[in-house]
């Protein structure tokens, strides 16, 4: 092994609801914080992100890391073939000026363009094309990664987050880099099967902390044990990527031993299949929220709309929990978020302590609900930056843009320029709202809200106001997706025993 390794590290991620009418452009990227080489380590070394996995990795094995890109941007509508080959070609341009021993990669494993459906494959393609077949590339993947066959063979290996809410990115990028290491030094040879059972669950009962991914992941774990074991990924799949390849996927990688794979990954993909109707249901029917709300005098209660998630590609802009709330009677409530830049606006030209009459949401399609015409008292005006306190992106900074907070009926509503999903508790208390003295917290979510607000709630209520990315699969038209698959195709049948996967070495 040379005396000073180098690898090259980049953060190229997003999560694409093929459904959304948002495109993620140029403009996307730059909001969510494009940062490119030496300006990387500065700002997420100390962060719970996979960039600061990679920098420890670098730490701790005397390795030279040479950072080329950083971004996660919010998910959103397909991504810009012109803007994603830009972020790449930068990627690239780092390789040939360094020659590295090594690359690492943190993708999320659902980026859709129109031009590649698996546009993750195609980074991992291009990356290849740039490195040669004997530089290592490993790369981690969201555990809602639709993996496809194109990515198991492109990279040496796929590491995949254990957690939903992702609480441990830093930890598998770590794993990730030191795999990377032991590649660099010859000392192993991976091999991996990938199977796909037909199965495309949505995300509202996938948290790993119950079943039924705690479960699955718990067995995962347990065979990862095993002797020539070096690495067992359960990803859940993320359905509003219409894809070929959307949907559940085990990905098995050992060390030369492409019949232990292969048992493994049978064995895991028929313990999620025989528990695949646990991830159905979990939703609260609104005249039961209401019935909740109206009788439950302590607090605070969570209440959770998933249909506009932004981090599953919602556009952020529904007004349905202000209208709930409102027909509710239910004061001493805050709601985070609703998107709409141009209210943002029309307070900020009014001023603090202003009343105006605004229609908010309902702006973007006409899938999210009617805009909500509300009398409001602006309460205050600021940036939309923060940092979260964790634990899921602990240290990340968040910028809603320009963010007005107003008040009507009693409920304190965070109307913003840009659309992000309110994992973090510090998206209430950066605008002067402690959370904990709300009897009703209303969030945009799915599943990331339970890190920070599921130990301070009385009560969690999930509800699905319209919108495209909630529970209902019937709303959506799959076009791509490869069929049969189950909820879709209730009756379908399968056996892991009999399945065909895919196999790379």
């Amino acid at each position: 092994m040379p005396d000073a390794l180098t690898i090259v590290a980049a953060e190229l991620s997003h999560e694409t609801n093929t459904f959304s009418v948002v495109p993620t452009d140029r403009a996307a990227f730059e909001r969510a914080g494009l940062r490119r080489g030496n300006e990387i380590p500065a700002a997420l070394r100390d962060t719970a992100t996979s960039f600061a996995g990679f920098i420890d990795g670098a730490d701790a094995n005397g390795v030279i890391l040479l950072p080329a890109l950083a971004v996660w941007a919010t998910p959103s509508g397909m991504v810009d073939d012109e803007v994603l080959s830009e972020l790449v070609d930068s990627i690239v341009e780092a390789i040939a000026c360094s020659r590295p021993h090594g690359i690492a990669l943190a993708l999320h494993g659902a980026m859709v363009t129109r031009a590649n459906e698996d546009a993750d494959g195609w980074i991992l393609e291009r990356v290849r094309e740039a490195v040669g077949d004997s530089i290592p590339i490993v790369a981690t993947l969201d555990l809602h990664a639709n993996i496809s066959p194109r990515m198991v063979e492109l990279a040496d290996i796929l590491v995949g987050y254990d957690t939903y809410p992702h609480i441990d990115q830093r930890e598998r990028a770590r794993e990730a880099f030191d795999l990377l290491m032991r590649l660099c030094r010859g000392e192993i040879r991976p091999v991996s099967y990938l199977l796909k059972p037909p199965m495309m669950p949505t995300s509202q009962n996938m948290p790993t902390d119950r079943d039924p991914m705690r479960h699955i992941i718990a067995r995962a774990n347990e065979l990862e044990e095993r002797r020539g074991v070096l690495n067992i990924t359960v990803a859940g799949g993320f359905p509003p990527a219409d894809t070929e390849d959307t949907g559940f996927s085990v990905l098995v990688t050992t060390d030369g031993d492409a019949r232990l794979a292969r048992e493994i990954a049978e064995d895991v993909a028929s313990v999620a299949w025989e528990r695949r109707g646990q991830f159905l249901g979990g939703v609260t029917p609104w005249e039961d929220a209401a019935e909740i709300l109206q009788s439950t005098a302590d607090g605070p209660i969570v209440l959770v709309d998933i249909a506009d998630n932004p981090w599953t590609g919602g556009p952020g802009d529904s007004a349905e929990l202000v209208r709930f709330l409102l027909n509710q009677g239910i004061g001493n409530a805050c709601v985070a978020s609703v998107r709409d830049p141009d209210a943002v606006q029309r307070c900020m030209a009014a001023g603090p302590g202003a009343t105006i009459d605004l229609e908010i949401g309902g702006h973007t399609d006409h899938l999210h609900g009617a805009p909500l015409a509300i009398t409001a008292e602006v309460r205050s005006l600021s940036t939309g930056r923060y940092v979260n306190a964790g634990p899921m992106h602990a240290g990340v900074e968040v910028n809603l843009g320009p963010t007005a907070v107003v008040r009507t009926n009693g409920i304190d509503i965070l109307l913003t320029t840009y659309a992000e999903t309110p994992i973090d508790l510090n998206v209430f208390r950066s605008q002067g709202i402690e959370p904990t003295e709300r009897r009703v917290i209303a969030l945009k979510g799915k599943g990331h809200f339970r890190a920070a607000y599921e130990p301070i709630a009385a009560h969690v209520i999930l509800v699905e106001g319209p919108g495209i990315t909630g529970s209902d699969l019937s709303r959506l038209t799959f076009r791509r997706v490869r069929r049969p698959i189950w909820p879709l195709d209730p009756d379908v049948q399968w056996s892991a025993a009999k399945a065909q996967g895919w196999q790379y070495d």
